[in-house]
């Protein structure tokens, strides 16, 4: 039986790592962020500012943009779904007889780490790039930090709501069924 459960968290916690891939790759596609920029351009002022964007971009390199760039937005996604699916793995072995909706505040918390982990990634990738300070790192690091918290708390429950319902189908599945006395 703790072999099943094992197998059914890796299970799980690739889950989780795949789904936080999704957004990366919606965000990676010119047309989605075009589209959304136009209408919600609100969401376009904290990167003015040095904040990451969103999801790291899964996705071609656009025109223009330096070779090193889209190299930082590669690991950037590489970080987000080895952090989320870490996160998810080890919240399942803490605790192993967790409900669906524990579960999914796991999963969300899950994203939100690895959203903070690729943003401080391509905040300092961006700063040093920029051969700033010492200190305009250090503002660039929290402004990549603030920019991921915002976003996994806006967005995270997105890719942590399909996991809870795997989690939920393959916990039903997997109670045993209860015998007559």
């Amino acid at each position: 039986m703790q072999k099943v459960n094992k197998i059914r968290n890796i299970r799980l916690a690739g889950a989780a790592g795949f789904t936080a891939l999704l957004p990366c790759a919606l965000f990676g596609n010119g047309a989605f962020v075009a589209w959304l920029g136009a209408r919600a351009a609100w969401l376009l002022l904290p990167s003015a500012f040095g904040a990451p964007f969103a999801f790291p971009r899964l996705g071609p390199s656009t025109v223009g943009q330096p070779p090193w760039n889209h190299v930082t937005e590669i690991l950037a996604v590489l970080v987000l779904a080895g952090v989320t699916a870490w996160w998810t793995y080890r919240a399942l072995g803490r605790r192993p007889g967790a409900n669906s909706s524990r579960f999914l505040l796991s999963a969300w918390a899950a994203v939100l780490l690895g959203l903070v982990a690729a943003g401080v990634l391509r905040a300092a990738a961006d700063a040093l790039a920029g051969g700033v300070g010492l200190l305009a790192l250090a503002g660039f690091v929290l402004a990549g930090t603030l920019s991921g918290l915002l976003w996994g708390v806006c967005t995270g429950w997105v890719c942590a709501v399909p996991v809870a319902v795997v989690h939920r189908l393959t916990a039903a599945r997997e109670t045993p069924a209860p015998t007559g006395a």
